[in-house]
């Protein structure tokens, strides 16, 4: 299953760049997930890559999936935490297909294959009980 995320409203690519730090650490997402970062394009005048915008994914299997949410839900926790609770929450966007579906902290794997699954049944990978097709 492919998938990409970002983090909405992080022009700098700061957030992003640290939650895929946060993802490539995670032992159990590393053993049925590649991971690979997609910076934005140069600005004008510059000579290097732009920020980091977004976060591809490609998991082998369902328990991949709900592996990748637990880890996108601790990674906000911790860096709400960090925050003293403070700021605006970190809003992860996983999406597929043409769709982007915002995970929270009460996202599970389940729900995000019905959404998934409700934009476009064929491609979503697995089933609602997490399932490999």
């Amino acid at each position: 299953m492919k998938l990409w995320l970002r983090i909405d409203n992080d022009p700098a690519g700061t957030e992003a760049t640290t939650l895929y730090r946060w993802l490539a650490r995670d032992r159990q997402l590393a053993r049925h997930a590649r991971l690979s970062p997609a910076a934005a394009a140069p600005i004008d005048g510059e000579m290097n890559g732009g920020s980091l915008e977004t976060i591809n994914v490609i998991l082998s299997n369902s328990i991949a999936l709900a592996s990748l949410i637990t880890s996108i839900v601790a990674f906000r926790k911790a860096q709400k935490q960090q925050r003293g609770g403070s700021g605006d929450p970190i809003v992860v966007l996983l999406g597929r297909s043409g769709r982007s579906i915002a995970i929270d902290d009460d996202s599970t794997a389940e729900g995000v294959v019905e959404l998934l699954e409700a934009a476009d049944p064929a491609a979503a990978g697995v089933t609602s009980d997490g399932n490999a097709r």
